[in-house]
């Protein structure tokens, strides 16, 4: 999978990530553009311990910038065993950041992937996510127990997974109680960022209003096919970048469109031919397409 990663070009990716101060506080503003935090990301950054020159992105956390791994392991529809499997291959290959949530039932196949792995607890990258439409106690408990089923003190990332109940029960006092409640919690030292998945504009604008730390991410899906997709497909993504909110990508491959459009991404015309020139495959290019606008994806494989 490094090879997605040889042929880098923009300044940017040369930076000596060595070079950085990682013990160094962060005094930043609570919302940093995106396009001043990879600059910032010299003097600031707070890092996961990730590998020496481990491919990253900036995205502001509870306490100063953070990096993001660029890519990791998406974990939805895995069961248990699946995961546990699934993630012990991925650290294996030098994955260091696993995807997964609660309402997935499969976080105690990622902690035991993370025991087996033989890591220390900052070199790899842990995003959970807990239900939308949450009240506060809900949300402290649900959150906690996110982590008794790790098997961890803290994640890396806790998102909101969607701005309602899965039956679209909530509203702007419900999205704002949930996230207050989200913040106390993460400011107890469970989580090094926290931030949303599936919210558009509308949903931010009610987080910002009562928000005292920052929105990191907002996880969408976002793959080949998307670039010039309206506001309303990508879940506003030109907004979330000019907020300093962080855009991810799941569903990196189209793995839940129909068939066979499932499979464009692999092994579909536009990208094998692509690939052919390149001496890549079609799922690197897929990737490569995603991670070259530094929106880091989550791919996963059945």
């Amino acid at each position: 999978f490094w090879s997605t990663f040889s042929s880098r070009k923009s300044a940017d990716e040369h930076i000596r990530w060595d070079l950085l101060d990682t013990h160094r506080p962060c005094t930043l503003p609570m919302i940093v553009p995106q396009t001043v935090l990879r600059h910032l990301m010299l003097l600031y950054l707070v890092t996961a311990g990730l590998p020496q020159d481990y491919p990253s992105v900036p995205m502001n956390g509870t306490h100063g910038v953070i990096a993001m791994p660029l890519y990791g392991l998406g974990t939805w529809l895995y069961n248990s065993s699946v995961t546990e499997l699934a993630a012990t291959m991925a650290l294996g290959m030098g994955y260091r950041h696993i995807d997964t949530a609660f309402v997935y039932e499969n976080q105690d196949g990622v902690g035991r992937a993370l025991k087996l792995s033989g890591l220390r607890r900052g070199e790899y990258f842990i995003t959970s996510k807990i239900p939308g439409g949450l009240n506060a106690s809900a949300t402290m408990a649900t959150a906690d127990q996110c982590l008794d089923q790790l098997g961890l003190t803290h994640v890396d990332l806790m998102l909101i997974h969607f701005p309602a109940t899965f039956d679209g029960k909530g509203g702007k006092a419900a999205r704002q109680e949930e996230w207050k409640a989200l913040e106390k919690w993460a400011k107890s030292g469970k989580a090094r960022a926290i931030g949303v998945s599936h919210h558009c504009a509308r949903h931010i604008k009610d987080i910002q209003e009562v928000a005292t730390l920052p929105i990191a991410v907002n996880q969408a899906q976002y793959h080949v096919g998307m670039g010039s997709a309206g506001p309303l497909a990508t879940d506003d993504k030109a907004f979330m970048q000019s907020q300093g909110i962080l855009y991810q990508g799941f569903s990196s491959l189209c793995g839940p469109c129909n068939p066979p459009d499932n499979m464009e991404l692999i092994n579909g015309s536009l990208v094998t031919e692509i690939g052919k020139a390149h001496g890549k495959t079609g799922a690197q290019v897929a990737l490569k397409w995603l991670l070259q606008q530094g929106v880091p994806g989550i791919p996963k494989a059945k």
